[in-house]
């Protein structure tokens, strides 16, 4: 058996003190800090969530629809072109779309941007169309290479002496075919009335009665906010009188204005490839076309031949 020294054990026992004491305080600021991290994350939590329903009461929120991609004029809305998004109450369009149920199937009336907020006057509805409104296909136009589909155009005519006269006002080009070496017309689509209908005819067959007279479109720069410009070209009654006793007249006057602007394009087609130092492309005895009109023997029209002449 061991006999230690009294101070021995003492100082044994001061240092398991000592140690113990140690862990249980080490354990104790472990905790203590851990809970202190947790309190301080509670903390920023709730102000955060109180800053927020401060800043939502001041300044309040409404739900709107706004498109998912650029938008063109003329498209028709579906339900996959619109998402939901929240804008400031004092930013809020009157007549902003909130119900996106309600303007599905609409046209738009002018181009737009992705995330454009949508609203009543961007739109209309494509049931609202005339019970005459047509979609008419016109050959004897000369067309601009700026203008492209759904833009706006003027369709004018222009006399050899220089008057110029506004046939149609503002119509929303639908679809465009251009002439080309293997295409030998230009073709133009857009939705007319009756009464834009005989308006046309009448200056096609004026366009064919005068030589020289030309149709040709003219471009909106900006159509969202420029107005439609004034219709001035008179119809001409003795015309409108024909076109009731003779209807085949329009389809002649076509042809005739077709067989033309073939004429000058292959004109101008020539006159490049001569100026570059190349041979022609077309050849002299090209500028001619045969025609049946409806109940009569076929017909060859020359360019620069008035159909009247031939029949």
């Amino acid at each position: 058996m061991i006999f230690r020294p009294q101070r021995y054990r003492t100082f044994l026992g001061f240092l398991l003190g000592v140690i113990i004491s140690v862990i249980a305080l080490g354990t104790a600021f472990f905790f203590f800090q851990s809970n202190i991290n947790e309190i301080n994350q509670q903390k920023i939590q709730e102000i955060k969530e109180i800053a927020v329903e401060e800043y939502v009461q001041s300044h309040p929120v409404k739900l709107i629809y706004i498109a998912t991609s650029d938008k063109k004029a003329g498209e028709v809305l579906t339900d996959q072109d619109l998402i939901p998004a929240e804008i400031s109450q004092d930013l809020f369009p009157a007549d902003a779309i909130t119900e996106p149920s309600s303007v599905v199937g609409k046209v738009i009336k002018c181009d737009i941007s992705k995330n454009t907020a949508l609203t009543c006057s961007l739109l209309y509805d494509e049931k609202d169309y005339p019970d005459d409104m047509r979609l008419v296909e016109y050959t004897a136009i000369n067309i601009p290479q700026k203008l492209e589909p759904l833009e706006y155009a003027d369709i004018r005519i222009m006399f050899p002496n220089g008057l110029d006269y506004i046939v149609l006002s503002k119509k929303q080009i639908k679809d465009i075919q251009r002439q080309s070496a293997e295409n030998p017309k230009n073709i133009i689509w857009f939705h007319s009335n009756e009464e834009e209908i005989l308006r046309m005819a009448s200056a096609i067959v004026d366009a064919n009665l005068v030589e020289g007279t030309k149709l040709y479109a003219v471009p909106y720069v900006a159509p969202e906010i420029q107005g439609e410009a004034v219709r001035t070209y008179p119809s001409n009654p003795e015309v409108l009188d024909l076109i009731l006793q003779n209807p085949n007249i329009v389809k002649k006057a076509v042809t005739e204005l077709e067989i033309r602007n073939r004429a000058m394009f292959e004109d101008r087609i020539n006159e490049d490839f001569q100026n570059s130092g190349r041979n022609k492309v077309f050849s002299d005895n090209t500028d001619s076309i045969t025609i049946s009109p409806d109940g009569g023997e076929d017909i060859e029209v020359e360019a620069g031949t008035r159909l009247e002449d031939k029949l």
